[in-house]
């Protein structure tokens, strides 16, 4: 199966994926430079996702690295493991928890766009 490839956007269309989550990353919620952010294809092209604006949001480098080609929910999954593999793989983790330095929270990932969109909708209720 051939992917298809990405069109260049304009800087009207980069502006507008931009301004979706207000200059955060749409998965951690760090703050963002235009000229730093990533654009991210939510349902990822290679996933049959469309090249479209509507299946863009702005990310910062390490979240779009991480979230390489997965769907949101893979993505989450991804995420929710990272605590077990620390514990199982790294010594100054640890110990870093045994000496509560290091705490490990079992909350479900929600994405910062997800934030943003449910205060958005209690703000309309």
């Amino acid at each position: 199966m051939k992917i298809p490839k990405r069109r260049k956007l304009s800087k009207e269309e980069r502006m507008k994926v931009y301004e979706k989550c207000k200059g955060y990353c749409a998965y951690c919620g760090c703050a963002l430079e235009y000229k730093d952010m990533q654009v991210d294809h939510v349902n990822p092209i290679r996933c049959g996702g469309e090249d479209d604006i509507s299946n863009m949001l702005p990310a910062c480098r390490s979240c779009n690295h991480y979230k390489s080609a997965l769907k949101p929910e893979e993505f989450r999954k991804y995420l929710s493991g990272i605590p077990k593999r620390l514990m199982r793989d790294s010594i100054p983790f640890q110990v870093g928890e045994r000496f509560g330095i290091v705490r490990i929270v079992t909350d479900d990932v929600t994405f910062y766009y997800e934030k943003i969109k449910n205060k958005n909708r209690n703000r309309e209720d």
